[in-house]
């Protein structure tokens, strides 16, 4: 009787399938690891930075204002100016279930031409501008806004 060497179409199919359905019942598994506030944290980080960027690039004053769930960015030419125009290409929507709110309570931030933030409307507020994100399970993360521009998470 001669030995049989390798598998046959049959048993290769098989394998495939059963590895398949494997793969897929680890990937559906795997989805609850996602966080919406740790999305949200490393989404507004770089939404800053791109801001910052942009502010530099083009020389421009580019004032952030927070707007329920969305950060909105607008430019003109300094950041005292009394009217900006809004850049439609700066605008990002947090996660679901994510708000923000900034200290101080009701400040604008603003990125000058060179790329350093000044804190519209803080009043007398002496530190840096902190943006808290809170997701619906209580849990929060802060970014500490630098006045170098910079922006750190807390």
């Amino acid at each position: 009787m001669a030995k049989s060497q390798g598998l046959t179409l049959v048993e290769l199919l098989v394998t495939l399938a059963v590895l398949g359905i494997a793969l897929a019942i680890a990937a559906l598994n795997l989805r609850p690891f996602y966080d919406p506030l740790s999305d949200a944290t490393s989404r507004t980080e770089g939404y800053m930075k791109q801001v910052r960027a942009k502010a530099m690039a083009t020389t421009s004053a580019y004032r952030i204002s927070l707007s329920g769930n969305r950060l909105e960015a607008a430019y003109a030419n300094t950041c005292r100016s009394p009217s900006f125009t809004p850049d439609t290409s700066l605008q990002m929507e947090l996660p679901q279930g994510v708000s923000a709110t900034l200290t101080p309570s009701g400040a604008a931030l603003c990125f000058t031409s060179r790329g350093l933030l000044i804190l519209l409307n803080g009043g007398n507020y002496a530190g840096e501008p902190i943006l808290t994100l809170r997701d619906t399970k209580g849990r929060t993360k802060a970014l500490r806004l630098l006045l170098g521009g910079g922006v750190m998470r807390q």
